[in-house]
């Protein structure tokens, strides 16, 4: 067997056995880890398909050569379904229509099987080498019009493409959303933010990228030549996209409890805003990205309508912001958006409709914005010793020095070392 052929079995096994893996899980999403399950043994059967060629398999079993690949146009809905329970959505049958375009082309396959050995051997020669005149014309006897089009134009390898595309933008738009859910209810979003699920969404893109140059193009094209290295570099890449995909499932089995979490505290309670309309000149200040995710986040959840007066309102905002700064809550890296109500002596939903209304945030910016303050009058504090920014972004409620470093940025627009920088260079001006 040479290299490539011991890939293409490298990443058949580690599919089959990823697959088997997440099946067998008990902890975490069973019917997320099932469509991931569907999904790496999908890609490792695509790599068996190309190792069977390469080996000359289908030379002796030619009948065989177009069941597998049908199997490509469900990768792109089960990554879509994946992604979709994951963020505890109920799964209904309608959602079997995803895998239509897979259905149509697999009957299409049988239909392969029925025709002689001999027209299936040339039409295989047709499809996987160099098309001479003498072949095309031999093709052309049994093959009718629509058909020699339908494979000339090779329609269901661009289809694939176009798919793929369209269902991985899906799963990011999905993505998105997720997050925008999740900081409604949680000041800590670490293990929460499916920003491991991104990066896997933008390598299966990268895969799309080397799959359209080498095999849409006149670079590629798959031959018997087991030497061809260049149409073998898409597999090459999908087997490390195979097991990317299976370990990254397997080790984010904590997403469900922080999704589930949200799921039962207010999903469905959190209100739209009813208060009255903002006068233009509040409109044009109320631009921020917390308030665009408020925005763009109402038309997902299934908001039921709670009306709070002006007064209340006011009310509650200020005690909310008394137990904050009094309780020091921010603190507690682990707060959410049921623990502040409960402090607070308010619903879930009041306390959301309150910081989304009345102050224009959501509730992981309400939060951070405190644990932000207390992080900058620590580095002004001339007095207080130094710290590791670690130890900073603990001391404050962070998780991580990475969620920290990231929500000063966004907003002072510098990191907490070029602010004390710009605090030490400001002391030394006007002394």
């Amino acid at each position: 067997m040479d290299l490539i052929g011991f890939l293409y079995g490298f990443g058949l096994l580690h599919g089959i056995l990823l697959a088997v893996v997440l099946l067998l899980s008990q902890s975490g999403h069973r019917l997320a880890n099932g469509f991931m399950a569907g999904l790496v043994l999908a890609m490792g059967l695509h790599l068996l398909h190309y190792w069977l060629i390469r080996t000359g398999y289908f030379i002796d079993h030619p009948s065989l050569a177009r069941l597998i690949p049908p199997l490509h146009l469900t990768w792109g809905p089960l990554l879509y379904l994946y992604a979709y329970s994951l963020t505890n959505r109920s799964v209904s049958w309608l959602q079997a229509l995803h895998f239509l375009p897979a259905v149509f082309f697999f009957t299409s396959s049988i239909q392969f099987m029925f025709i002689p050995e001999e027209h299936q051997r040339e039409l295989l020669s047709y499809l996987w080498t160099e098309r001479t005149a003498p072949l095309s014309s031999e093709v052309a006897s049994f093959v009718p019009g629509f058909w020699r089009i339908w494979i000339d134009l090779d329609i269901p390898g661009n289809l694939f493409a176009i798919q793929f595309v369209i269902y991985n933008i899906l799963v990011l738009r999905q993505i998105r959303l997720h997050n925008i859910r999740m900081k409604q209810h949680f000041s800590s979003l670490e293990k929460m933010n499916l920003r491991w699920l991104s990066k896997l969404t933008l390598l299966c893109l990268g895969f799309l990228v080397i799959y359209v140059l080498f095999n849409r193009t006149q670079m590629g094209g798959v031959h018997f030549d087991a030497n061809a290295l260049i149409p073998s570099i898409p597999w090459i890449f999908l087997v490390f996209v195979v097991y990317a995909i299976g370990l990254s499932a397997l080790f984010q089995p904590s997403l469900i409890h922080g999704v589930t979490a949200a799921s039962h505290s207010s999903r469905d309670n959190i209100p739209q805003v009813t208060e009255e309309k903002p006068s233009a000149t509040e409109n044009q200040t109320q631009t921020t990205d917390t308030q665009q995710e408020q925005l763009e986040v109402a038309p997902e959840s299934k908001y039921k309508r709670s009306r709070i007066s002006l007064k209340d309102a006011e009310a509650f905002k200020m005690r909310i912001m008394q137990h904050m700064q009094d309780e020091e809550l921010y603190l507690d890296s682990e707060l959410t958006l049921p623990i502040l109500a409960e402090k607070t002596g308010l619903s879930t939903h009041q306390v959301s409709q309150v910081i989304n209304s009345q102050m224009g945030q959501n509730f992981f910016s309400f939060v951070n914005n405190y644990r932000i303050q207390r992080a900058k009058e620590l580095l002004t504090d001339t007095e207080a010793p130094s710290m590791p920014v670690i130890d900073l972004a603990m001391e404050v409620g962070f998780k991580s020095k990475s969620s920290f470093y990231e929500a000063f940025k966004k907003t002072t627009g510098m990191t907490p070392l070029q602010y004390k920088k710009s605090l030490d260079q400001s002391s030394e001006g006007s002394s």
